[in-house]
């Protein structure tokens, strides 16, 4: 979830007018979500040691389902999270 805390952080900045450290952390936050997802897929017991550790349904037999859903969530952040990155790099002068 530290890809949503940078999310945050970078929504102060932009309340704040800093639209280019904005977007930079916005960026940022897409990165770490998809190197979740790659560590994930890659490694998938250390996905579900993470799980387990946070006192999540854990299924040793069907690692895949966790995965998916991981994938599903993921996706639907990073989509947000792109749109307001292009919105920010808008406002900033990027494009």
């Amino acid at each position: 979830m530290i890809d949503i805390g940078i999310a945050v952080v970078g929504g102060v900045l932009f309340l704040l007018g800093q639209y280019e450290l904005a977007f930079w952390l916005i960026v940022l936050a897409i990165i770490c979500g998809l190197g979740a997802v790659v560590k994930a897929v890659t490694n998938p017991s250390w996905y579900a040691e993470k799980r387990d550790e946070a006192g999540l349904e854990t299924n040793f037999f069907n690692l895949s389902e966790h995965i998916a859903s991981l994938i599903v969530t993921k996706a639907i952040v990073v989509l947000v999270l792109a749109f307001i990155a292009w919105y920010l790099g808008a406002k900033a002068g990027y494009f």
